[in-house]
């Protein structure tokens, strides 16, 4: 049984995740050998940060490998950014201007509705 998709772009390979989420996997594994193992556990934090860091530019240089060699630049066209009511809403509703909403609040309060 054949899996038809009505998204165009090609999928990622398992080369490409290997080569994003590898880092991560070693260092997993290097975590779980040097507990067991009882050897100096003073490497593990900065492997985890060098290892969630490899991530980013290895995801671009994925998504720059797919846009030259197969002309795939959806990974850059996607992105859209928010529109001026939508900036301004989203600012309102995540903590920018909270004094506003609890001055609101409080005004509400006191007179007593």
């Amino acid at each position: 049984m054949t899996r038809t998709s009505t998204d165009s772009r090609p999928r990622t390979t398992w080369r490409e995740r290997a080569f994003v989420l590898g880092g991560l996997a070693l260092a997993a594994l290097y975590t779980a050998v040097s507990l067991v193992s009882g050897a100096d556990a003073e490497a593990i934090g900065p492997l985890w940060m060098a290892a969630v860091l490899w991530t980013i530019p290895g995801s671009l240089a994925c998504a720059l490998r797919r846009g030259f060699r197969r002309g795939d630049w959806s990974a850059f066209r996607r992105y859209r950014l928010p529109g001026d009511g939508e900036l301004v809403d989203w600012t309102t509703r995540t903590g920018q201007y909270s004094y506003m909403r609890i001055q609101e609040e409080h005004e509400r309060l006191m007179r007593g509705g």
